[in-house]
């Protein structure tokens, strides 16, 4: 479908959703978007005007606020303004003041808000480029507000991810400015691909990880535009993506908008509660929503939170978490992501403080933040309410048990509880193999699954990483303690200095290659990630302190674990040992005196976890900011996000959603070459690990039973080995070498076994390029997982056997990698542009790349046909076969056809000579280009012609002395002005640039 046949398809499809098109304001220039949306803010704000319109200055003096929109977040405060409603200051004529209202945030499909689809705007005076206009595809207005822009790509001609880059050169071009400023989404779209973004705050931040395709409610990709269009774009889905989907991040100066999975949840909390309105009937347990660790609850939970706090009938909302420093975080997030006006309304509590708030009446609805252990305490000295509220649990797999949650229950009787969790607690699945040792499932405390995003989904969509295990186990000799029972042998064993020092050894012994980033010019950049060691005990924490001191002074080290944490005796000792790490800590990062603050611990504890995840004062990256391992018990393996953490040791035996919770603080997504995985390391009893991961991934990605009833049930047997795939769990080294061999031996035949020789013929430097770029990802990623260049991996087999075989990467070096890498970049640079990989963009250009390796000889044949008959159906054998071609090639030979109609091609071609026409052919339309080019400057075509005909490929104007004697001359001409000629030099030279 053509682009323009495509865009009219969309338009349709959105006036079939509630939009109304406006031909009447499409294809013009942008100024008649300003003078709709001055009539509208007429109409709407009639009565504030007292019957007289908007006069020019007072108009302007409005366009003049929207200069302070610096950022989309900027934009969407204005929107939300207060009380649902969006204002914008204005000063009459007559001196008097009102508030403009703009935007009507809370009537959704109704009231006054207005809903519009304009197309082919152009914008002439755009402040960051020479080109004298640029026409966007689609914008979709509400009450005259461009809140969305949408740009289609016919996919059969370019990749549809062009248009991603046209919304960055947009952005880069200073298109988001004033009236524009208000575009809080952006769209991509063609035929069989749909996505979104939030726009991002400048041309830098453009990133395609946040870029979303859509879920439906069954979990299933929904690919076909008209299908997206109508659950996404339609009315009321998209005022409400704009407004209520959307989440500013003050903090950041960023917006981020919900994902489809965190939409759903969202809807279905709320839909449960209106339900319960209609009812009149109140239930304790209104649902869980099952989000996958690093899914981006947080967010989730947080919309929620606001929204049922702005229900009518809902007094307050609690939300609960187990841990004081989790309270901390989870209140600078939220006030973060709050609109201004409701921060206040977000407050962190203790028991006491809880008691009195509830006690007050008329403060309006707030959001309450407090441990479970204080509200609990808070229930005992005698706290009751009667009144409509509602509790929020996060982490609500491990938060909600006991008797705490009884007498919570009991104390507030009108309360309905929700529970966020990733990784719930089922009962046993027998069916599936599933077993668990929980007798009171998530579903017990809180009611049903309400929604779910496994961490199988979050995986495949790339919203988190896999994982690379490896187990490790421990020869104990009996004979040396023959009176041991096993059980005191095995205890003796794992807390012996021996083995943890054969731990701390081995852990150094591979630093560099868990911590090292991906290889550069032959060397792999040092410490460019962190890890963590998980250990059994406070006890254990501080030997490994002290081993780790001992063994490799030369990492920077912390080791914590909480006051609450109750495993082992000699308290007050362990208390001074961790005193004494935190001024070690404080000399070696020069900190402020933890032991003088207000909360010592929480505020050490703190330190940490900005150092790791690199957050402020720690975003520089600097060497001197540096930790490479933190020491934990309990502490951080839940509630603790950092992508640059990609390893954790492990030496406690951990199982089901505690296991998967430690496991993946280590899988979030930064650079798939750098870490391709989340790396874990299992020190203890590896075979009885290997069981618990193997099950414990089953559970958290098939699910297992919410009630005694479920688990009677007898249903078909799945393959649960299928859900153990090389998505979740990273392929044993040799399955990735065997599939990466015959690739490098195909480029060691092109190019010589040391990778020595540029390949001499075009298709084989072409061949090279390709191949090239395939093995460098996979070479790069086996190697972060700790493969050794050169060393031999052990073959398993189908039941991951040893095969007592081996197999080695037919690289034997980094030198011989730093060799294949050097000639690529050769190569690459010999290719002709539309042939050449970008380096920079390696995923796009290979999909590009391999669309364009077609069958020379039969096109040939295929044109000679159409030379002997003009038929439409050798017409289109020939379309068919170039449709895998960029659009420039298409075009060229479609002209080719369009001549042999014409009789200006009457012998048949041969391969050089259809080369030779193309050539021609592209030498027309190039001229057309420039002219066209010219044109729009406002240049002389002539002029810019004879420029071309002297301008030299990657040459220095300075020395190209023909060149610059011409472009001044031209300049002369134009009698452009001093900056205006650096303007025009620049962008001529990228124009000619573009067509080489």
């Amino acid at each position: 479908m053509a682009e323009d046949q495509f865009e009219k398809a969309v338009i349709k499809k959105l006036e079939d959703e509630g939009w109304t098109y406006r031909p009447e304001f499409s294809n013009k220039p942008d100024d008649i978007l300003y003078q709709h949306w001055r009539d509208i803010l007429n109409r709407n704000n009639r009565a504030k005007l007292d019957g007289n319109p908007l006069s020019d200055e007072e108009f302007n003096q409005l366009k003049l606020e929207l200069e302070k929109n610096k950022t989309p977040c900027d934009a969407q405060l204005v929107i939300a303004g207060a009380g649902g409603i969006g204002t914008l200051p204005l000063t009459r004529d007559d001196g008097s003041h009102i508030e403009m209202e703009i935007f009507y945030g809370d009537e959704v499909a109704g009231g006054r808000s207005e809903y519009e689809v304009v197309n082919q705007i152009t914008f002439k005076h755009l402040a960051n480029t020479l080109s004298r206009e640029r026409r966007i595809d689609v914008l979709l207005l509400i009450n005259g507000l461009p809140v969305a822009h949408i740009e289609e790509k016919d996919e059969s001609l370019q990749n549809q991810w062009n248009a991603f880059e046209q919304l960055k050169k947009y952005d880069d071009d200073g298109m988001y400015t004033g009236l524009m400023s208000f575009v809080q989404v952006q769209f991509i779209l063609s035929q069989h691909s749909a996505h979104y973004f939030a726009r991002p705050k400048s041309p830098s931040d453009y990133n395609q990880d946040f870029v979303f395709g859509w879920r439906d409610n069954n979990g299933k990709d929904v690919t076909d535009t008209m299908e997206f269009i109508h659950q996404v774009m339609g009315i009321p889905a998209l005022h409400r993506l704009v407004t209520v989907n959307m989440i500013p991040d003050a903090e950041n100066g960023n917006l981020m908008v919900m994902r489809s999975y965190q939409i759903q949840a969202t809807r279905a909390i709320l839909e449960r509660m209106k339900k319960m309105d209609n009812d009149q009937f109140i239930e304790r347990e209104g649902g869980y929503v099952w989000h996958t660790t690093g899914s981006g609850k947080t967010v989730t939970s947080f919309k929620v939170a606001q929204l049922l706090a702005s229900m009518p009938k809902v007094r307050n909302v609690l939300f609960i978490v187990d841990r004081v420093d989790l309270v901390d975080q989870t209140l600078n997030n939220f006030r973060s992501f709050a609109y201004q006006q409701f921060k206040n309304h977000i407050k962190k509590v203790k028991g006491h403080e809880l008691k009195r708030a509830l006690r007050l009446k008329n403060n309006g609805s707030h959001i309450y933040l407090i441990t479970v252990q204080g509200l609990h305490r808070a229930v005992k000295s005698d706290l009751k309410s009667a009144e409509r509220m509602v509790i929020l649990m996060d982490e609500a797999h491990r938060s909600a048990s006991g008797d705490a949650v009884k007498e919570i229950k009991a104390a507030l009787p009108n309360t309905t509880w929700f529970g966020f969790t990733g990784t719930p607690n089922f009962y046993s699945d027998e069916i599936h193999d599933i077993k668990t040792s929980r007798d009171v499932s998530t579903h017990d405390i809180f009611g049903p699954r309400l929604h779910q995003y496994t961490i199988k989904d979050a995986i495949g969509d790339g919203n988190v990483l896999g994982f690379d295990v490896t187990y490790y186990e421990t020869d104990i000799e009996k004979q040396e303690h023959p009176d041991y029972s096993d059980a005191e042998l095995e205890k003796a064993a794992y807390t012996s200095t021996a083995y943890r020092e054969a731990v701390v050894q081995d852990i150094v012994a591979h630093w560099h290659e868990n911590a090292d980033g991906p290889l550069e010019a032959g060397q792999r950049q040092p410490n460019q990630f962190h890890a963590m060691l998980a250990v059994s005990g406070k006890q254990a924490v501080v030997a490994y302190y002290h081993l780790f001191q001992k063994l490799a002074p030369e990492l920077r080290m912390a080791m914590t674990f909480s006051r609450d944490e109750t495993n082992g005796s000699g308290s007050s000792d362990l208390q001074a040992e961790l005193k004494q790490a935190m001024k070690n800590y404080q000399k070696t990062f020069d900190t402020q005196d933890f032991l003088e603050s207000k909360h010592p611990e929480q505020d050490y504890v703190s330190d940490i976890t900005r150092r790791l995840a690199h957050k402020k004062p720690y975003d520089r990256k600097a060497d001197e900011d540096r930790l490479d391992l933190v020491i934990v018990s309990d502490q951080l393996l839940t509630g603790f996000d950092s992508k640059y953490v990609n390893v954790i040791y492990m030496d406690k035996i951990l199982k089901e959603g505690l296991l998967i919770q430690a496991m993946s603080r280590t899988n979030r997504v930064i650079n798939k070459n750098a870490k391709p995985y989340g790396k874990v390391r299992f020190y203890r009893r590896g075979a009885d690990m290997e069981d618990h991961v193997k099950n414990a991934l089953v559970i958290y990605t098939l699910g297992g039973n919410d009630t005694i009833a479920d688990a009677e049930k007898h249903t078909s047997t799945k393959d649960d080995q299928a859900l153990l795939n090389d998505d979740i769990l990273a392929s044993k080294y040799s399955q990735q070498i065997e599939k990466i061999n015959p690739k490098l031996e195909r480029l060691e035949e092109i190019a010589g076994s040391d990778f020595s020789q540029i390949p001499r013929s075009a298709k084989e430097q072409k061949e090279f390029s390709q191949l090239a770029a395939e093995v460098n990802g996979p070479v790069q990623q086996l190697m972060q997982q700790g493969y050794q260049l050169g060393t031999p991996a052990e073959v398993y087999n189908e039941d991951g056997v040893k095969t007592g075989k081996s197999v080695s990467l037919k690289l034997n070096s980094d030198n011989d990698f730093s060799a294949l890498q050097a000639r690529w970049n050769d190569v690459n640079e010999k290719l002709a542009p539309e042939d050449r990989i970008d380096l920079t963009n390696l995923k796009l250009r290979l999909q590009q790349q391999s669309q364009e390796i077609i069958d020379y000889d039969r096109l040939v044949d295929l044109l000679n046909a159409y030379m002997d008959d003009q038929t439409e159906a050798n017409r289109k054998a020939v379309e068919n076969h170039i449709t895998p071609l960029d659009e420039q090639s298409q075009t060229e030979i479609s002209a080719i056809m369009d001549k042999i109609d014409d009789g200006d091609y009457q012998e048949h071609f041969d391969t050089e000579s259809l080369k030779q026409a193309r050539k021609a052919i592209r030498g027309e339309l190039q001229e057309l280009r420039i002219r066209r080019w010219a044109d729009d400057q406002g240049y002389s075509g002539n002029q810019i012609m004879k420029l071309f005909a002297v301008y030299r490929p990657s040459t220095d104007l300075n020395d190209n002395p023909e060149f610059h004697q011409l472009i001044k001359q031209v300049e002369n001409e134009e009698k452009l002005g001093f900056f205006d000629r650096a303007q025009f030099e620049q962008a001529v030279q990228d124009f000619f640039a573009s067509l080489h």
